[in-house]
């Protein structure tokens, strides 16, 4: 029977697209094309029970198979709550939402191997919100959305209640998030690798990822050369995104109706469907090009300094060292 082994938990615009695709390959691996499955991360999709997750998760999976899946939504703090609104705090945040996630992956998954991919935070949150920029959710300048997102009330309400373009910052914030994760399981259970190991070297970063999860690591996938959303700031089609149209379409009155009148299984086939369209439909529709925008110095020196704590409590988690720290001592 094929069993679910493991989970990559983020971090987002970290690398974690590539390495979904290239673990994907491995003859002894299961993960589901569309990638995400967001069942720990929000409520709507946790409602619909663990037996709903395992169809989801187990479908068309080999004998033996370890499986598992990637999203980035899983380290990001507390879920996402149907009431999650821009500018609207969760009323149901716990004095911990850091431990949510991991508490309802322990529910159900207690011995869940845990990978994390890990990237300069500064860069990670450019990058991030050159993505919500090239969706057109996004009209700040990067400058502006620090400006705000800095401001004490803000950061605070993005730890608890994130949405699409509060969580720039705070989801760069390895130590606090991953010690969320680490107050749940043993260390043991979780694996740290950086963005820049799996880009210079892919061969021996996933030889040590094979070997945590348990499978042979001496495969080696033939797409390494490809560097997945890597550098994406266009869009082919510009404002095709479906993630965006769901969101849009879920908040008007009679398509929900609509929606919870079909049949559990009808439903079901057309998420399954729709997830897997959506991740493909995104992948194809990210284009590489110039960034027309770099991050002033301004901007970076207020990064590096907020980061600079988190970042230093994540080399004693991550127990070597962590290496964007080096390039902030040089700049």
């Amino acid at each position: 029977m094929p069993s679910i082994g493991f989970l990559i938990i983020g971090a987002p615009k970290a690398g974690t697209t590539s390495l979904f695709e290239y673990m994907r390959h491995h003859p002894q691996i299961h993960m589901p094309a569309e990638k995400e499955i967001y069942f720990f991360n929000a409520d709507r999709t946790f409602a619909l029970g663990w037996d709903w997750y395992l169809t989801m998760m187990l479908r068309d999976a080999p004998p033996n198979a370890v499986c598992g899946e990637a999203s980035t939504e899983y380290m990001r703090g507390a879920p996402f709550r149907d009431s999650d609104k821009d500018g609207e705090r969760d009323p149901h945040a716990r004095e911990r939402p850091e431990e949510i996630i991991p508490r309802r992956i322990k529910q159900f998954l207690p011995d869940i191997k845990l990978i994390c991919v890990l990237r300069d935070p500064v860069e990670r949150a450019h990058s991030h919100y050159m993505m919500r920029k090239m969706e057109r959710a996004d009209p700040r300048s990067f400058e502006e959305a620090v400006d705000e997102l800095m401001e004490p009330t803000t950061m605070e309400h993005a730890r608890v209640a994130a949405t699409r373009t509060n969580g720039y910052i705070v989801n760069g914030e390895y130590a606090r998030l991953l010690t969320g994760f680490l107050r749940v399981f043993p260390r043991e259970q979780l694996m740290v690798i950086f963005s820049d190991e799996l880009s210079q070297q892919p061969t021996s970063t996933l030889s040590r990822v094979f070997d945590f999860i348990g499978v042979s690591n001496s495969f080696v996938p033939d797409n390494l050369e490809t560097r997945f959303r890597e550098g994406a700031v266009k869009q082919r089609v510009p404002g095709l995104n479906l993630v965006s149209w769901h969101m849009n379409l879920a908040r008007v009155a009679p398509a929900r109706t609509l929606w919870f009148a079909l049949p559990e299984r009808w439903r079901r086939e057309i998420h399954r469907a729709y997830s897997r369209a959506s991740y493909r439909i995104e992948l194809w529709n990210a284009r590489r090009g110039s960034v027309d925008h770099e991050i002033s110095p301004s901007a970076r020196q207020r990064l590096v300094g907020h980061f600079l704590p988190d970042s230093e409590a994540l080399v004693e988690i991550v127990e070597r060292d962590v290496p964007w720290l080096a390039n902030w001592a040089r700049s």
